[in-house]
C-alpha cells in the first residue's frame, strides 16, 4: 500500500495534451521525473541521488526542448524567440539550483513549485498555442515522421 508522503506530485491529464503525440509522450516523462525528484525528497535520499534526478531533469529538458525549438523553426511558428526563451530561462533555474546543491546547499522546496507550475502553464498556454498554429497551417500529419527523423 502507498503512503500518503509517496503520493505523485503532479499526474498527467488529458487536458494537458496538445495533440501532437510524440510531443505529449515527452511532457509525460517531465512529469515522472519531476516526480521522481519530488519522492526522493520525501523520503530525504542522499544529496548524490538527489542531483542524479536533477541531471537527468537537465538532459531530457534540453532534448525536448531542442525537438520542440526544431519542430517550431521547421513550422515558421511566429512566436519561436519568445518561446525559445521560455525554455532558456527554465533550464537556467535549474542549472542554479543544481549548483547549489552542488555547493552543499539543500534542494529547494520552491524548485519543485517552480518545475511544477511552470510545465503545467507553459503547455496549457505555450505549448498549446504552438500546437494550435501548426493545427491551423493544415500541417497536422507528418509529425511523426519529422521526430524519427530529428531523433534517428
Amino acid at each position: 500500500m502507498k503512503q500518503a508522503n509517496n503520493k505523485a506530485l503532479v499526474d498527467w491529464k488529458d487536458e494537458y495534451s496538445i495533440g501532437l503525440q510524440e510531443i505529449d509522450e515527452q511532457h509525460e516523462v517531465l512529469f515522472d521525473l519531476i516526480n521522481r525528484l519530488w519522492a526522493a525528497i520525501v523520503k530525504q535520499a542522499q544529496t548524490g541521488d538527489i542531483l542524479k534526478i536533477v541531471r537527468e531533469l537537465e538532459h531530457y529538458t534540453l532534448s525536448h526542448f531542442t525537438a520542440e525549438e526544431t519542430f517550431m523553426r521547421v513550422s515558421e511558428y511566429p512566436k519561436f524567440l519568445d518561446h525559445k526563451k521560455q525554455h532558456e530561462d527554465f533550464v537556467a533555474r535549474v542549472a542554479k539550483e543544481r549548483e547549489a546543491v552542488m555547493g552543499g546547499k539543500s534542494i529547494s522546496l520552491d524548485l519543485i513549485r517552480f518545475l511544477k507550475d511552470w510545465l503545467i502553464n507553459h503547455i496549457l498556454v505555450s505549448d498549446k498555442d504552438y500546437a494550435e498554429f501548426h493545427s491551423r497551417k493544415g500541417k497536422s500529419g507528418g509529425l511523426g515522421q519529422f521526430f524519427k527523423r530529428f531523433f534517428s
